[in-house]
């Protein structure tokens, strides 16, 4: 669990984190509908296979996954990382690669073999045949990497004094 105190910046940063992990996952999911069509899939993974179906699942899971974010590093261990914009761009970028591991790796697999696939329907690709797989790759480790550094990035800016963006309407008093 995270550490509370009197000023509320406990709950300020599970919203940072929610917050954060929305905004990100428009920025990702841009890219991965933009570069591969793939809101359809995503959708289809919970039933439905519609564009709108998978944006509702992919910013649903991108707002856990932000609040996953506090619950994995709101640590007296990542105090340091969290006190500066550089710290958490560090610690979205770490924890988006893992999410890359794990989702890619053992919960996108799971899903497809609980529908009965045999295999990832990739709807578009520029470059069918060998390559494809390969941009696939590239496009999904380039998304997750636009979610990590936009997850930092909005959570600093809510989080920290220093971390405030210009044009933005927060107060960054009293973070």
């Amino acid at each position: 669990m995270s550490r509370t105190d009197d000023t509320g910046t406990t709950d300020r940063r599970w919203g940072a984190g929610a917050l954060g992990g929305l905004v990100a996952g428009v920025a990702m999911g841009v890219v991965l509908h933009g570069a591969l069509g793939l809101m359809p899939t995503i959708g289809a993974l919970v039933g439905v296979e519609t564009a709108l179906g998978g944006w509702a699942v992919h910013l649903f899971n991108s707002a856990l996954f932000g609040a996953l974010f506090v619950a994995v590093f709101d640590r007296a261990f990542f105090d340091d990382l969290r006190a500066d914009v550089g710290g958490c761009l560090s610690l979205g970028v770490v924890h988006s690669a893992l999410l890359g591991v794990i989702t890619g790796g053992l919960l996108l697999p799971t899903a497809i073999a609980l529908e009965g696939a045999t295999s990832l329907p990739v709807p578009t690709l520029p470059f069918p045949g060998l390559t494809a797989s390969f941009e696939f790759g590239a496009v999904i480790a380039v998304a997750h990497l636009i979610y990590g550094l936009v997850l930092g990035r909005v959570f600093a800016a809510l989080t920290l004094a220093e971390g405030a963006i210009g044009w933005l309407p927060f107060d960054p008093v009293d973070r």
